[in-house]
This record gives structure tokens, C-alpha cells and sequence, in this order.
């Protein structure tokens, strides 16, 4: 058996060896698996824990791509680590964010300093193979970047978050319909772009 990225499940990321059968059936479940993680993922007492369920989603991803000498894992963990991180801090900066920044302005600030950081990594990654010498390079800074954002996140703001008499179900309701909305244009363009590529054969 060949090792394999992690195989994705509605609400849960588990990690599993990859075998030689039922390849394009499990690739399809991994690659619907961020779709999936966004649909009913914001407790009303606590949205904060979607937050998280994303953290750990992409430090899973993060240990998977620098621990694997295997390019096929590269080559599917790295696209999908930068995906799932340009949706958590797109979600971060349109609603959570704005809705939490009265609580610690200069925490919101060093966090968007980190999101900006982040991104910009990101994009120097789009122009290289993920496995190349240069993309893991980058992908170490990522990693060393985001685990400190996320330990922010964790250790300081959620918890601020959580002891604030913001209205968090009103807050988990406005994360949740942004993100749904995020992830119903994904699939429109996903959509828009097969029927264009039918068109051509």
C-alpha cells in the first residue's frame, strides 16, 4: 500500500494509508471535503469552534505535506492547504473579524498583519509545483507563520470572544450564511468551468 493525503468526511478530517483501489472514488471524497466542513460548522453558543475545526483541518494538512517525502501527497496537500487557508481568512476578515474588533483592535490588526503575510506567501507558492525545492521553502515559512497566528487565535482572541457579551448566535448565523454563500459561488464557477471545457470537446 501507498501512503495516501487524508481522505475527507462530512464534519471529521480523518487520515488513512492510501491503497491501489478506489483511487478516484477517495480523491473525489478528499477534494469535496472543505465544501463539506462549511455546512453546519458554527455552534450557536460558540463559533469560535468552527474557527478551531479549521485550525486543526489545516495543521493536519500542514504535518501531512512536510512530513511526506511522497509528491503525489505534496501535490495534493499543498493546493489544498492554501485553499483552505484563503477561505478561513476570507470568512475571518468579512465577518468575524469586524464583528470582535471593539473587543482588542490591536489584536485584529496583528491578525490581519498575519492574514497579509500569509497571503503573500501564497501567492508566491501559485507560481511553483508543490514538491519543488522553492515550494516546500515557502511551505515552511507558511507553516512557521500560521502556527503562531493560530496560537494567537487560540490562547488570546477566542477566548476573549467567548467571555464578551457579544451575541454570539447572532455572529455563528452571519459566519454561517457568509460561508455557505462562499462555498455555493465555488461550485458555481466549478460548474461554469466544466460546462466551458465540455464545449471545447
Amino acid at each position: 500500500m501507498l501512503e495516501q493525503a487524508s481522505n475527507f468526511l462530512l464534519q471529521e478530517l480523518c487520515l488513512m494509508a492510501r491503497c491501489r483501489i478506489r483511487p478516484f472514488k477517495e480523491k473525489m471524497m478528499e477534494e469535496n471535503k472543505i465544501d463539506a466542513r462549511s455546512q453546519g460548522s458554527f455552534p450557536m453558543d460558540d463559533p469560535t469552534q468552527g474557527l478551531l475545526h479549521d485550525h486543526q483541518f489545516v495543521r493536519q494538512l500542514l504535518q501531512r505535506y512536510l512530513s511526506s517525502q511522497d509528491q503525489k501527497v505534496k501535490q495534493y496537500a499543498g493546493p489544498k492547504i492554501c485553499e483552505a487557508l484563503l477561505q478561513h481568512t476570507q470568512l475571518e476578515e468579512a465577518v468575524f473579524y469586524p464583528a470582535v474588533e471593539k473587543l482588542d483592535a490591536a489584536m485584529i490588526t496583528r491578525c490581519l498583519d498575519d492574514h497579509h503575510a500569509a497571503d503573500e506567501l501564497i501567492e508566491q507558492m501559485q507560481s511553483l509545483s508543490p514538491g519543488d525545492a522553492a515550494y516546500d521553502e515557502l511551505m515552511k515559512h507558511l507553516n512557521d507563520a500560521i502556527q503562531a497566528h493560530m496560537e494567537l487565535e487560540e490562547q488570546q482572541l477566542f477566548p476573549l470572544v467567548r467571555q464578551s457579551s457579544l451575541n454570539l448566535q447572532d455572529l455563528a448565523l452571519r459566519m454561517q450564511s457568509y460561508e455557505s454563500s462562499m462555498v455555493s459561488a465555488k461550485a458555481k464557477n466549478v460548474g461554469q468551468r466544466t460546462a466551458r471545457g465540455d464545449q471545447l470537446h
